[in-house]
């Protein structure tokens, strides 16, 4: 297997097409808002379209405007040259991948599979081998976006798989992604990809969600808070952290662990004043708290992240 190196490969254009000089065929199975909306896209670049879903209607649209609407997942690829999927989870994978008259029991020797859905990299892995097992090839290709964003072709999407089966699918991925991330030679290596994403994601949501509630309940302006997440999501120092953090730079002190577990306790103090707990600062105190253990009260207050990096308990 062949990874990418590690650069962002840019969309190509509508005379990049390596696997023959006509346009693939391409199935498209899972017509949820994303589904639907990347296969619109695919459909607006050009490529001939067979789609499937469990419940037909959903296809209306995309039939209306040309597209063949297949009874069954192996109807929907047998003559496909790429397929793309974009389903809800493991079992729904499980189910339309490998079940009766699923894709694996229709996909032709030498097809592509590009699983855009979130699955666990366990799974993932199954799936690559089930398809080289068959004869065919998986892709896994998680995006990352919202619903407007897939609608506007702007999705970014993580590939892992072997390179040069990426670049045959490649041109019908631009259709609906704006950005291609080099995800690895191995599928689960995108699909940890998506959930370490999801994951800054959802942690970022409650540090919000915390940082408001303990504002709105202490009087500060709302305006002023806005103003402060806009500069702190946003701002050159929190960069400098992630370089900080990545390369274990704790001795380069801006703010000890002593000073930072101080203010951690204020935080939580300034929370139950206003019957407010927080429980992301009450995280960070234990980790603090377990940073001074092992005598390393005089470092960076970043270095709180090796409790987790290094395995140890705080």
């Amino acid at each position: 297997m062949h990874g990418y190196e590690g650069k962002l490969y840019p969309a190509p254009g509508a005379g990049d097409l390596r696997m023959s000089t006509a346009l693939p065929k391409v199935a498209f199975l899972g017509l949820g808002k994303m589904g639907v909306a990347m296969a619109a896209n695919i459909q607006r670049a050009g490529f001939p379209l067979t789609v499937w879903n469990r419940t037909a209607d959903k296809a209306a649209a995309l039939v209306a405007r040309g597209a063949r609407c297949a009874p069954t997942p192996e109807a929907a690829v047998h003559q496909a040259d790429i397929v793309i999927s974009s389903l809800a989870d493991d079992a729904v994978v499980n189910a339309v991948v490998s079940g009766p008259s699923g894709i694996l029991a229709g996909l032709s020797k030498g097809a592509i599979h590009v699983g855009t859905s979130t699955i666990s990299p366990g799974l993932a892995d199954r799936l690559a081998q089930d398809h080289e097992a068959q004869g065919s090839f998986y892709v896994a290709g998680p995006v990352v976006g919202r619903t407007n964003a897939a609608e506007a072709a702007q999705l970014t999407t993580i590939l892992a798989g072997d390179a040069r089966v990426i670049e045959r699918a490649r041109p019908v991925v631009a259709a609906y992604a704006s950005g291609i991330l080099p995800g690895g030679a191995f599928a689960r290596q995108a699909n940890a990809a998506k959930l370490i994403a999801n994951f800054l994601g959802a942690s970022g949501l409650d540090l919000i969600g915390q940082t408001l509630a303990l504002g709105e309940r202490s009087g500060v302006a709302p305006e002023l808070l806005r103003m402060m997440l806009f500069g702190f999501f946003g701002h050159e120092a929190t960069r400098e952290y992630i370089d900080k953090i990545t390369a274990r730079d704790f001795d380069d002190v801006g703010f000890t662990v002593t000073g930072g577990l101080k203010d951690v306790e204020l935080m939580i103090a300034a929370g139950r004043d206003v019957d407010l707990e927080l429980s992301t600062a009450r995280a960070l105190q234990a980790k603090l708290a377990g940073a001074v253990k092992r005598g390393w009260d005089g470092k960076d207050w970043s270095c709180l992240t090796d409790i987790d990096r290094l395995h140890q308990e705080a």
